[in-house]
């Protein structure tokens, strides 16, 4: 063997590997087992590591607990493993399935909270999931509402359909008018 690919093949071989292992991973849709290393608990964000066997550097997720959508991302992430949300840092040392996304490792339990993944019954249950919490947590006079629009009769869908058609056609006259 010549000096060179002995220079090769001793220098930066471990870092070398890695990066073709991660190259061969990191396709679009590849889905691969790796474990959450740490979780870290913050006053307004939670932190997760996630660490692959092949890699020596750990995906890190960070998630915002003023965003609703990073809230219900977690959530789904504790119950695929068997926990509570309460119980996040139970998550260190649990196996979790990571899709790459062609940008990024993604929990594949967060898939339909996030755009342009996961399928789209998924992603309509997860908006309206957010939206049933958004309305939990509106003004009493907004939930009195909907639970009065929840209790019509089919007639009065109709009479309510036909006067809100009539009340955008005289808004639209008066906008095109003035």
């Amino acid at each position: 063997m010549s000096e060179t690919e002995s220079q090769l093949t001793n220098a930066n071989a471990p870092s070398e590997y890695e990066h073709l292992k991660r190259k061969r991973k990191e396709t679009a849709g590849t889905v691969e087992l790796a474990e959450v290393a740490d979780v870290w608990v913050g006053d307004d964000q939670i932190v997760c590591r996630f660490q692959f066997d092949w890699a020596t550097e750990p995906v890190r997720r960070t998630y915002d607990l003023d965003s609703d959508r990073d809230v219900a991302r977690l959530e789904r992430l504790c119950e695929a493993s068997g926990f509570a949300f309460e119980q996040v840092t139970h998550l260190e040392g649990a196996l979790v399935e990571l899709e790459y996304t062609g940008t990024e490792w993604l929990p594949a339990p967060e898939a339909a909270y996030t755009e342009g993944q996961g399928s789209a019954l998924e992603t309509f249950r997860a908006e309206w999931r957010l939206l049933v919490r958004e309305v939990a947590h509106s003004p009493a006079f907004l939930r009195r509402g909907i639970q009065r629009l929840r209790g019509l009769s089919t007639t009065q869908w109709i009479i309510v359909v036909i006067l809100v058609k009539k009340i955008a056609i005289v808004a639209l006259l008066a906008h095109m008018l003035l």
